[in-house]
């Protein structure tokens, strides 16, 4: 029997993508965010969820798409990078998508900087998901800004 991975799909830009389920600690509404001055540029700033800070990233900023307006399908992914929680505004989530492992080609060569964080694209039964490495979004310079945020 095929390896399954699941992924917890979402849109950016009206594109699909999937990040691994197991680094999603929780999906919630879109909140108030506090601004946080001299932050990187994708970062919107920060939330107090449940007694902890953390900060908010703009993913369609980080991954250089178009931004689009808050809306009521707008959901923020909380993850957990390396023991740090950080939030990741997305367009909307969709639904978990499993994966054969067979099924996930390699991401063809777009730009060095996308190549990075791109582990693969797989076809589903509805459209063609771009599979993101969420450990490898973030910079080491970058991990570093946002823990100084939280």
């Amino acid at each position: 029997m095929a390896e399954l991975r699941q992924f917890v799909g979402f849109m950016l830009a009206q594109e699909h993508y999937g990040i691994d389920i197991m680094a999603v600690e929780e999906i919630i509404r879109m909140v108030d965010i506090t601004p946080v001055p001299r932050a990187p540029v994708f970062v919107e700033g920060i939330i107090n969820m449940r007694g902890r800070v953390i900060p908010i990233v703009d993913l369609r900023k980080k991954l250089n798409v178009r931004v689009s307006e808050n809306n009521e399908s707008t959901r923020i992914v909380v993850v957990c990078i390396q023991n740090r929680r950080i939030g990741l505004i997305v367009d909307k989530v969709e639904e978990v998508i499993r994966i054969e492992v067979d099924a996930i080609d390699k991401a063809p060569g777009t730009s060095p900087t996308i190549d990075n964080y791109v582990s693969g694209v797989a076809r589903t039964s509805k459209c063609m998901v771009i599979i993101l490495d969420i450990f490898k979004v973030f910079s080491i310079q970058e991990q570093m800004a946002l823990d100084s945020l939280a």
